[in-house]
């Protein structure tokens, strides 16, 4: 009798680079690669003390996240109107945070130690060489993403019906929705593991890792903007936010996509598929036209267009090259990606009429606020929708039998 031929797995036992399609430049993906990590340790280094100690000050008037943004930007900015501390005439978003300090504390303790341990853990010589301690640092990261996600909910329980999440509405439909993505991915990540499927449990950690981010990444724009744009810290991380969420996700998928590959599938590629995305996008953009909210882009109109339109076309534009470029070289693992990718922002406009109704009907959120969030939260979740679908798709989990030998 002949030995049963076990399917090849899509990623191999250890998880590392699949071989690169004949046709991509390596080098651009490695230095790539390389700046991104440069770029995310300089954030982390920057940000993690500031969020580690946001709390230490007795007083709550002058922590060192403060004291920073005093000397990067200007006291104004970091302590007058529209700051949140305990010297803001028009109201204090420290005191809401007071109110949920047995919550929030542990949430800026373990927020430091998550961004830190995963910049960590993306490093293939710990990975691969070291496989128990990148386990335990795994464990140590994931329970730092429970507390984060537990520590949310208390606050934003408490801050959203009395309408004091700092930079309103529209910010507190982005903390909500983060704070469901961390443990949905997380839980994606550690199932993925748990059956071996190691491609995978990178693809999930990559972009749990990049709402991680979302914390620090507006902080680098407060420095920016406050110098460039005349606006208090309320107005800046409002649209700074705007543009953190399709930014984020958006960096992972171009992080993953220029060093790794996975197998093609035949139904994201398929017409139906582009009918599907096409039909439905047409068919949320027509009903947003007819019984939607005004979009009006709340105070700075401009400023909200700016956040979103220019990232969006850039991303648009870039999905299609990609696909086009793949199809034409044959490489139909690539095409598989950007095609899924493609569809995702395609699909945006129903995307947002489901934004909409959880915005207004669940969380509360006022009329003028309400475009913002359906725009916005809408392509948020086209992109992110897109991500999951692509992952599973092209995942070993479906199929028992072509799974990576499992790493204990």
């Amino acid at each position: 009798m002949s030995p049963v031929q076990v399917p090849k797995p899509n990623t191999d036992a250890m998880g590392r680079d699949s071989p690169v399609p004949k046709g991509l430049n390596k080098d651009v993906g490695l230095v790539y690669k390389r700046a991104v990590q440069v770029m995310v340790t300089v954030i982390v280094i920057f940000f993690a003390p500031l969020s580690f100690t946001y709390f230490f000050d007795k007083t709550h008037t002058s922590n060192l996240s403060d004291k920073a943004l005093a000397v990067l930007i200007s006291p104004e900015f970091a302590y007058g109107a529209g700051s949140g501390t305990m010297s803001d005439v028009n109201g204090s978003q420290m005191i809401v945070y007071l109110r949920n300090l047995t919550a929030m504390f542990p949430h800026t303790i373990a927020g430091s130690i998550a961004i830190t341990v995963g910049l960590v853990q993306f490093n293939t010589t710990l990975q691969f060489k070291y496989p128990v301690i990148h386990r335990w640092l795994g464990r140590l990261y994931a329970l730092c993403a429970v507390i984060i996600s537990w520590s949310s909910m208390p606050y934003i329980a408490d801050a959203m019906p009395t309408k004091e999440v700092f930079s309103g509405d529209p910010f507190a439909y982005i903390l909500s929705s983060l704070s469901i993505s961390v443990p949905i991915t997380m839980a994606c990540a550690i199932y993925a593991i748990w059956n071996g499927d190691i491609g995978t449990h990178r693809e999930f950690m990559v972009l749990n890792y990049a709402f991680m981010l979302s914390a620090p990444i507006p902080r680098v724009q407060w420095i920016t903007l406050g110098r460039l744009w005349e606006e208090n810290k309320y107005i800046v991380n409002l649209y700074s936010s705007i543009f953190s969420g399709p930014f984020l996700v958006a960096a992972s998928i171009f992080y993953l996509r220029q060093r790794h590959v996975r197998p093609s599938n035949p139904l994201l590629t398929s017409l139906n598929a582009r009918l599907t995305a096409a039909a439905s996008g047409f068919l949320g953009l027509l009903f947003l036209l007819t019984k939607g909210p005004s979009i009006t882009g709340g105070s700075h109109p401009k400023a909200f267009w700016l956040a979103l339109v220019p990232q969006l076309t850039f991303y648009m534009t870039l999905f299609t090259a990609f696909a086009r470029a793949a199809k034409r070289r044959g490489d139909m693992r690539s095409y598989t990606a950007w095609v899924t990718y493609q569809n995702g922002l395609i699909s945006a406009p129903l995307w947002s009429v489901f934004v909409m109704y959880m915005a207004r009907d669940r969380m509360g959120c006022s009329e003028e606020s309400l475009g913002m969030i359906t725009v916005s939260g809408g392509v948020n979740q086209g992109l992110f929708i897109s991500f999951m679908v692509y992952v599973f798709a092209t995942s070993n989990l479906r199929n028992p039998a072509i799974r990576s030998v499992k790493s204990r």
